[in-house]
């Protein structure tokens, strides 16, 4: 019995000096002799796409703005989210769908067939809209 205590008491003595040691070593993540390197980011990145259209909708207060539009067919039209909320711009009938668009992303898409296109979101499937596309030099009544 004296025998193993003694031997627990020179472990546990033991096992405090390393752990002694061990916290008081300096570690360093950055190896040796290597320059300490920065990267610099740019303070804003801008999100909004450069693609010219000829209508733009926005997506806010999770709805699209206009819900309905009317366009020519080759037309373009931006969908811009200014929701904190990601959204989707995706047909129904599977023509277009656009990725998750973050805060202030912009998506493009130019409508080459004539008809009435329902859209959602896809990840808020309540939020709804529709293009109506006509042919060039008809009437795009709003």
């Amino acid at each position: 019995m004296k025998f193993r205590s003694k031997m627990l008491a020179g472990i546990a003595a033991v096992l405090a000096i390393v752990l002694h040691f061990y916290g008081c070593t300096p570690q360093s993540t950055q190896p040796q002799n290597q320059p300490n390197v920065t990267v610099v980011q740019p303070l804003e990145t801008k999100k909004i796409s450069e693609q010219q259209a000829n209508s733009t909708l926005k997506i806010h207060n999770f709805k699209f703005d206009p819900a309905i539009l009317k366009i020519h067919v080759g037309e373009t039209v931006k969908f811009i989210n200014g929701d904190e909320e990601p959204h989707t711009v995706t047909a129904q009938d599977g023509s277009f769908d656009s990725k998750a668009l973050d805060k202030d992303e912009a998506w493009t898409y130019t409508f080459t067939k004539t008809g009435k296109i329902p859209y959602i979101c896809a990840i808020h499937p309540f939020m709804k809209g529709t293009v109506t596309v006509t042919p060039k030099g008809g009437k795009n009544e709003t």
